[in-house]
């Protein structure tokens, strides 16, 4: 095989059904645009790939790696004119890549016209309604919008998706039972043609609104979003070779966990020691047998009253997703908010955590909204403090200086999991020594964890699994 050979066969797997294998490829592909040798090449597979694509949706996933690699204008403009269903959602994709305004002057031809009266679309509706092969959210910016304007938007996404389901088929995904395994009480999640045909229909509904109803073209543009693939600073964040320490964390036994209180004050110390810094967040699996699994997950507080509920943190941890996260600076990093040392004297404790998922979150991203990770906030002592993406991971920085670190990877990974099980991956925050004293200089008292061990039990390989929570304090 030759190099556009090799070229072409791993941009077609950008057209996988499993998010995990799309993020790799993704990866995969901007390493070779990064590279002289093989990045020409690699952009006349991406463009040759994207110019046979039907859907809108799908050209998306063609532009994510120019979202990870070095800008290369003569790639850039390659991938961009071989875009056969342009929309309002690639122009944005296309303009955070090459930092220019709006690419697309007129939205004729990239929707169907506006519906009319008489179109029976009942089932259409019901379908996109249901949520099984697209999220409710879709669902949900429509009705805002048809609420606020008083335009038809339901049925206008219902006309879409009739018209292109007539055009390209729409009878099936084909057998994604495949990859469920032997169990299938699994759950996992897949992108297949009927997705690609409702998010192509709801961009095409807000290109009909930009051009029919007077919407501006900087709110679709807002809108449109809601169909990325994933939030696109999430792509500079993928998954890596667990860290060192994983395995002495990762393979314990079922024995060891059933006195917690010792099994979690041995772990975070290992993981301390380990680290030579302060563990402010870890999720992980720490036990997975056939009759056994057993999750640990920590999280870092400071200023901690004597009668503190670790039940109470955990769950107001919890309780922020989706209320609070960091800013981003454009694709170069997370920028944590300082919280203003408020919180003891309401909650008995001062958060130091805000979770990493903010509002937007694409189908590339669903192993890691399955295991919600946390970060540190800012503070007068460690103001300014950032996650930045980089080559071999991620970095916490403050006023330019490295702090800590962040990662994220694969622990025996599968495409689905048992439902209610995290998804089947591990991460994790830490700061320096002198960075985690910084940080809570100004909250008083001392950096603590709350911990809680989540087991999962049952009679056989195949039985029904029963689960129970255990939570309790480290003061180190």
């Amino acid at each position: 095989m030759n190099l556009r050979q090799v070229a072409d066969l791993a941009v077609a797997r950008l057209g996988l059904p499993i998010p995990m294998a799309k993020l790799a490829t993704i990866q995969a592909v901007a390493r070779a645009l990064d590279s002289d040798d093989t990045a020409m090449v690699f952009a006349e597979a991406i463009a040759g790939w994207a110019a046979t694509r039907e859907l809108e949706s799908q050209c998306l996933e063609a532009i994510c790696p120019l979202l990870v690699a070095e800008p290369r204008p003569e790639a850039i403009a390659l991938i961009r004119r071989a875009i056969g269903r342009p929309s309002i959602a690639s122009d944005r994709l296309l303009s955070l890549v090459t930092g220019s305004p709006t690419l697309v002057v007129t939205w004729t031809g990239c929707h169907s016209g506006p519906v009319t009266r008489i179109s029976m679309l009942d089932d259409e509706e019901a379908q996109l309604r249901a949520g099984t092969f697209i999220p409710p959210f879709f669902t949900h910016q429509l009705e805002r919008l048809e609420s606020q304007g008083r335009r038809p938007f339901m049925r206008q996404w219902a006309f879409e998706y009739k018209v292109l389901t007539d055009r390209y088929g729409g009878n099936g995904d084909g057998h994604l039972d495949y990859f469920l395994g032997s169990d299938r009480e699994n759950v996992g999640q897949f992108v297949a043609h009927r997705g690609h045909l409702a998010r192509s229909a709801f961009l095409r509904t807000l290109a009909c609104a930009v051009e029919h109803w007077g919407m501006s073209a900087a709110f679709a543009s807002r809108i449109a979003e809601t169909a990325f693939p994933a939030e696109p600073i999430f792509l500079r964040l993928p998954p890596r070779n667990a860290p060192e320490w994983a395995s002495m964390a990762q393979h314990r036994a079922a024995t060891e966990v059933e006195d917690a209180p010792t099994f979690a004050k041995t772990l975070i110390e290992g993981i301390e020691a380990e680290l030579n810094g302060r563990l402010m967040h870890c999720s992980l699996a720490v036990v997975d047998e056939p009759k056994c699994h057993v999750e640990f997950e920590v999280f870092a507080i400071a200023d901690a009253s004597d009668d503190l509920d670790a039940k109470q943190v955990v769950g107001f941890y919890e309780h922020l997703l989706g209320n609070i996260t960091p800013e981003r600076d454009a694709l170069r990093a997370f920028v944590s908010p300082d919280l203003g040392g408020k919180g003891t004297a309401v909650l008995g404790f001062m958060p130091l955590l805000i979770p990493l998922i903010g509002y937007g979150v694409g189908y590339l991203q669903s192993d890691l909204v399955g295991r919600v990770p946390y970060v540190p906030v800012s503070s007068i002592g460690l103001p300014n403090l950032e996650l930045v993406p980089m080559q071999g991971g991620a970095v916490f920085r403050s006023n330019g200086r490295d702090v800590g670190s962040w990662g994220w990877w694969h622990w025996n990974w599968k495409p689905t999991h048992p439902r209610h099980q995290p998804s089947p991956t591990a991460c994790f925050a830490s700061l320096h020594q002198d960075a985690a004293r910084r940080l809570i200089e100004h909250f008083g008292g001392n950096m603590e964890h709350v911990w809680r061990i989540t087991t999962w039990t049952r009679d056989t390989d195949y039985g029904k699994w029963i689960e129970t929570k255990r939570t309790g304090q480290y003061r180190g």
